[in-house]
């Protein structure tokens, strides 16, 4: 994050300050802002910077992120609907964690920095050495699982029972958890609150209640999960990427990333936001503050700055280099600046 806005000023100021700046090296400084601005994200006074995309043979399914390694940790369902559990190392690297029995999910205790492997063989402690070891045996196929805030309690939902069970005592109680007789995507807050989701419409059991109850302000038939951020914040993103902020029992539209197809999303300990979509993980880089600030033109706001007069000087070039290379575009804009000059 420090990098990029550091990046974006040391362009400005070059342009800003450097009077000897050729037409060349200005066409190609501002490009780089206009690239950057183009593709910036603003979401209720955040700002997102498509930073990276990863492509995986198959559709990322309940991410999950250990903030301590960075590492991302998800599902990922082929084609033929095979499913093996897919370890995103902070360097890049993919990683196919081969656990006995299927595996189905996971769930990360960032508290404790454990990350526990549903399959259809029980729950797995995966360790950062690639190692795992049973946390418990269940008898049936373990399909999604949550930890509580503090890495007492545990809930697990299983298939084909189509149940949940809480798990405490370092895994050796198990006991059945009517209140919620579905759990897809299982989540808890700091509050002891649980969310899961039914037919892509999100539920919440609040803390000391029995009865679980829809989320209002989200759609229905729509949501791919919730996910709660390092500082206790509770999100939730539909198929559409429209991202909402959760309160309890009631959500507030934040805004969208613009990308269909959603099938997962989550979020890792400095709040970039990675979404899961068929083929590919996408990072959307968090800002502090807006990189793009006195560079993007608003209404009624005289164009002051050079890099506002470039843009409404060319801006009837856009149309006709609309399908040439952005090497080419630089080109042609160079020398038509020449020759205005």
């Amino acid at each position: 994050m420090e990098k990029l806005l550091l990046i974006t000023l040391s362009i400005i100021t070059t342009i800003e300050s450097n009077p000897v700046i050729n037409p060349r090296q200005k066409v190609m400084l501002l490009a780089d802002i206009d690239q950057l601005c183009s593709k910036l994200v603003v979401i209720d006074n955040m700002f997102f910077k498509f930073d990276i995309q990863k492509n995986v043979s198959g559709i990322p399914a309940d991410m999950n992120v250990h903030w301590k390694t960075g590492n991302v940790f998800f599902t990922l369902i082929s084609e033929e609907m095979k499913m093996n559990i897919v370890v995103l190392h902070n360097s890049g690297e993919l990683e196919i964690i081969k656990v006995a029995g299927l595996g189905q999910s996971t769930s990360v205790d960032n508290l404790n920095d454990i990350v526990y492997l549903a399959t259809d063989n029980g729950v797995y402690k995966y360790k950062d050495d690639g190692s795992f070891e049973q946390y418990t045996a269940i008898g049936e196929d373990v399909m999604y699982l949550t930890v509580s805030a503090d890495g007492s309690a545990m809930f697990i939902a299983t298939w084909p029972q189509n149940r949940v069970l809480k798990i405490t005592n370092d895994g050796q109680k198990i006991e059945l958890f009517p209140a919620i007789p579905n759990g897809h995507g299982l989540t808890i807050d700091t509050r002891d609150n649980i969310y899961f989701v039914a037919t892509k419409t999100s539920y919440v059991l609040k803390n000391g209640e029995s009865i679980p109850i829809k989320i209002k302000g989200l759609p229905s038939n729509k949501m791919t999960g919730i996910f709660v951020s390092r500082s206790d914040a509770v999100y939730a993103m539909d198929e559409n990427s429209n991202l909402f902020i959760v309160n309890a029992e009631t959500a507030r539209y934040l805004g969208s990333f613009g990308i269909e197809g959603v099938n997962s999303f989550a979020m890792d300990a400095a709040d970039n936001v990675l979404i899961g979509v068929k083929g590919a993980v996408l990072k959307f880089t968090a800002l502090e503050q807006n990189p793009c600030i006195g560079y993007t033109k608003t209404e009624n706001q005289e164009d002051t700055t050079e890099y506002k007069r470039h843009k409404s000087r060319h801006s009837h070039r856009k149309h006709a280099r609309a399908t040439t290379s952005t090497t080419e575009a630089v080109e042609e804009e160079y020398e038509e600046e020449l020759e205005e000059e």
